[in-house]
């Protein structure tokens, strides 16, 4: 299965999601989903209902209470959630998905990592609320909801399939159409550049004028993260194409990789055998990030 994405918000976005269907439906089932104008998804109404009500009991300042909220709340959270959940019922029904996306392109790409770590962070908080915020004798605070604590766990179920879809090109196809102008050319630098981050390209970008889609690329063979073993050292390789080495920011924190550029942020997550080592070196040639990483003395036992 994969799932074909037009985004960028330009007037040609139909035609181009309409070019997207002639081609898949003389070979492939389609399937396309209903009507955006939809009630909120479950997940957000229960998470609305029930997290305002318990920050709001710890006396905390209201714009404190607002951001909290926010960073589980976006604006999007109803829509790409109802995503999600098409990418995942069209992977199990062997379908091809086809969806026009009416959400700005950076927020497709940056939202669901981002709101997928915040509703996974509230999870143990909300799990042992009162040991954590209202131990025995400490006020009264309000019980947690189970629906909440539920809400919380699927929602980073789900943000968390969508993020691996949207940077995995054998599970999606990326499809820009943008305004022209200042505005488009502004979209497309942005998905560029979160795209890069994520270890991909655009799978196509589509000029207002164009005639329509004429062929599906394949996607790489080789893609993510790959450990290679050195000599007395790993090798961490990460592709990051059309990034120069000048371009990318690197930090190191706990048991991630922070990658930076142009303002934008992802973090990935280091493989299991590579979180007792050091980075060493870092460069960047032909479009791949490469760590060089030797173990920590101080945490690897020794022979």
């Amino acid at each position: 299965m994969r799932a074909h994405l037009v985004v960028g918000g330009g007037d040609h976005g139909p035609a181009v999601r309409d070019g997207v269907l002639a081609v898949l439906r003389p070979h492939h089932h389609v399937v396309r989903p209903g009507p955006v104008d939809r009630p909120d998804d479950p997940v957000t109404t229960a998470i609305e209902s029930h997290l305002d009500r318990l920050l709001s009991a710890l006396d905390l300042p209201a714009p404190v209470v607002g951001d909290l909220v926010a960073a589980v709340l976006p604006s999007e959270l109803s829509a790409l959630l109802r995503l999600a959940r098409g990418i995942e019922q069209a992977g199990v029904a062997g379908h091809e998905l086809v969806v026009d996306l009416d959400i700005e392109v950076a927020r497709v790409l940056d939202v669901p990592q981002r709101v997928a770590r915040a509703c996974a962070a509230f999870v143990p908080v909300v799990a042992r609320w009162e040991v954590l915020v209202a131990p025995e004798g400490i006020g009264a605070l309000p019980h947690p909801d189970r629906p909440v604590l539920v809400a919380l766990r699927e929602a980073a179920r789900l943000l968390e399939l969508l993020d691996a879809a949207l940077a995995d090109p054998t599970d999606t196809t990326i499809h820009l159409a943008p305004p022209e102008g200042p505005v488009g050319a502004a979209r497309r630098a942005d998905a560029e550049v979160l795209l890069a981050l994520m270890g991909r390209t655009l799978t196509a970008v589509h000029p207002s004028g164009g005639a329509g889609v004429e062929h599906l690329p394949s996607p790489p063979a080789e893609h993510g993260a790959r450990v290679e073993r050195g000599a007395g050292c790993w090798y961490l390789h990460l592709d990051v194409p059309g990034v120069r080495a000048s371009d990318l920011d690197l930090v190191r924190h706990e048991d991630e990789i922070v990658l930076g550029c142009a303002g934008r942020t992802r973090r990935v997550r280091l493989p299991s055998v590579l979180r007792r080592c050091d980075i060493d070196r870092a460069g960047v040639a032909g479009g791949v990030l490469t760590l060089t990483m030797t173990p920590d003395e101080a945490v690897w036992p020794r022979g």
